[in-house]
């Protein structure tokens, strides 16, 4: 029976606690603070919401993930792709009421949290992987162009602009070049070129400071929050409201009461599907955020944890006035470079928002709109992965194309219908692909016991004897094409008696492929050729115990290896032929 550890970690991780892990904690959360501060109500502004959502979605979902889940240095709270993912979704649902929207984006956040808890409670982890990996690429790369897009409008300081669907924001930025605010666009550039130059730039003047590793990320860290502080100070000192420049304006102070009055005013009928497709999004992105980090410290995570500390996180973003909520990966770097050693580091950075919250929103007043909006392009920029693509298009064309049809689908089709798109498409592609095995006749290479392909080797061979392996398991989409194979392969080889079928890479037989082969078999008997298995895994020989096919095999027989049905096969032969 599961220990009541295993369903709350953190008491596993509070046995062994130790002063100089709480040292740790304070100041990876501190500083992870910092960065979820301003990044929380930049994502808010993304999915349409109030600035102060982000930061109540930064409270209690982050003190709910480190109660549940496994990872130490997971950083749970608003992240991009789902901030557009919400905002598509209350675009679709009506988004005139400002406590609607609010309300329809808690309905998201408690659609996500039940699905995923669904799933948790059926060990359904396994289930959510189905994207591949060129369909989350190309999804997070146009999602996160298409968030860039939408925020043009703030930066060239059009106002009225239609909303946050793209086209309506690209129409108004093509019918009103007249209306652009000359100073806001100013305020916009110099923010989003800091905080460019704050990236990698900066990190490279401090390593020739001959600063360490740490001090570096520390600093190159504090780049955001120092550009909005002298964009707000110039603002107030520079008089920029006179030139036309928007700033946020009143942001309450305080946080939400938890309350379930959302669940009278959403429209659930319309958040369902978008609600269930995050809530996907999310457990994908958050454990292989969680795992890479694990992996590197050469720790476990428990994928199906993962799923109800996510579902707990979301839940209580609902409950508590948010939207829905994930794992960052920038903020879990953070976390993760700066040594968070257990969940409690999130507990700190979960207190310092609460607290700027409670006393500190006064502060934002007078932060310029482009400067966030310059935030939101600097943080969503280095998702638009032109590089991944090129080396995806490299290996594999119709992964490639796949990328780039979810990259076009959700720019053209929105997030939802392009991530559909994206999922049919590479399902369809491994159809396709997996419809159109490899196989090859065999030999064995000279003065050894393995067995390579005829056209690739110089390899012996037996004039009775054909070897042939199937490179992919046999199911209904290319059992046609494995006969066809077979037949013309002996067509080719009309003095064989004896074919062996290598199943060493054969993982499952689907009822049309055992239809295929007790049809077969016979029909070869009569041709003259008696057929052979070696190298069928233990558990594809168990399931063909339950049909015919081995009764009709015999005389054939069942081998361990291809070496021993050369032995056995090939000792009254020839010898053999080297081709």
């Amino acid at each position: 029976m599961p220990s009541l550890t295993t369903f709350f970690p953190l008491l596993r991780w509070l046995r062994t606690y130790r002063r100089a892990d709480g040292a740790a904690d304070l100041l990876a959360g501190a500083i992870t603070a910092v960065l979820l501060v301003p990044q929380a109500m930049a994502y808010a502004v993304v999915a349409g919401l109030p600035p102060e959502v982000g930061l109540y979605a930064s409270v209690l979902p982050a003190l709910a993930y480190a109660l549940f889940g496994t990872s130490a240095y997971v950083g749970v709270g608003p992240v991009a792709v789902n901030a557009l993912m919400v905002t598509s979704a209350l675009a679709m649902a009506g988004h005139g009421d400002p406590d609607l929207r609010i309300a329809n984006a808690q309905a998201l956040a408690a659609i996500s949290a039940l699905t995923l808890l669904a799933l948790g409670v059926l060990r359904g982890g396994a289930f959510m992987t189905f994207l591949s990996r060129p369909v989350l690429d190309g999804f997070t790369s146009g999602a996160a162009l298409m968030i860039v897009l939408t925020q043009l409008p703030t930066l060239l300081g059009i106002a009225n602009h239609s909303g946050p669907v793209l086209h309506e924001v690209l129409l108004a930025v093509w019918h009103a070049p007249a209306s652009v605010n000359w100073t806001t666009v100013a305020v916009g550039l110099t923010c989003l070129s800091l905080l460019f130059l704050g990236k990698r730039p900066l990190g490279t003047l401090l390593g020739h400071l001959r600063l360490s590793t740490l001090q570096a990320t520390l600093l190159g860290r504090l780049t955001p929050l120092v550009v909005l502080a002298a964009a707000t100070l110039a603002f107030s000192a520079g008089g920029l409201s006179t030139y036309g420049v928007a700033a946020v304006g009143e942001i309450p102070t305080g946080l939400p009461m938890p309350s379930l009055g959302f669940v009278s005013k959403a429209n659930w009928i319309d958040l369902l599907a978008p609600g269930m497709l995050i809530a996907l999004i999310t457990y994908v992105s958050s454990v292989s955020i969680a795992q890479g980090m694990a992996s590197r410290r050469r720790e476990h995570i428990d994928t199906d944890q993962e799923l109800l500390a996510l579902s707990a996180a979301n839940a209580a973003a609902a409950f508590g006035g948010a939207l829905p909520v994930a794992a960052s990966f920038s903020r879990s770097a953070l976390n993760f470079s700066t040594g968070a050693r257990t969940p409690l580091a999130g507990v700190v950075s979960a207190l310092l928002v609460a607290s700027t919250a409670l006393w500190l929103t006064g502060l934002f007043h007078d932060l310029p709109k482009a400067a966030l909006a310059a935030l939101i392009v600097s943080a969503v920029a280095p998702l638009i992965d032109l590089a991944g693509f090129r080396r995806t298009l490299a290996y594999s064309r119709s992964d490639g194309l796949t990328f780039a049809t979810t990259f076009v689908a959700v720019l053209l089709m929105g997030v939802e219908r392009g991530l559909l798109l994206g999922a049919l498409l590479a399902l369809a592609t491994y159809v396709w692909r997996s419809g159109r095995p490899h196989m090859a006749v065999l030999g064995r290479l000279p003065g050894s016991e393995h067995f390579r392909n005829v056209n690739r080797y110089a390899v012996e061979s037996w004039p009775h004897l054909l070897l042939l392996r199937i490179d992919e398991s046999l199911y209904f989409a290319n059992v046609s094409r494995v006969e066809q194979y077979i037949l013309e392969a002996l067509a080719a080889r009309p003095e064989v008696t004896d074919l062996v079928l290598v199943g060493s890479s054969i993982n499952h037989i689907d009822s049309s492929g055992l239809a295929m082969l007790e049809n077969l078999v016979p029909a070869l008997v009569e041709a003259g050729v008696q057929t052979h298995l070696a190298e069928f895994k233990g558990t594809v020989l168990d399931r063909l115990q339950r049909g015919r096919l081995l009764k009709l095999l015999a005389p054939g027989q069942v081998f361990l290896s291809t070496q021993k049905a050369v032995s056995a096969l090939a000792e009254s032969a020839p010898e053999p032929v080297s081709i």
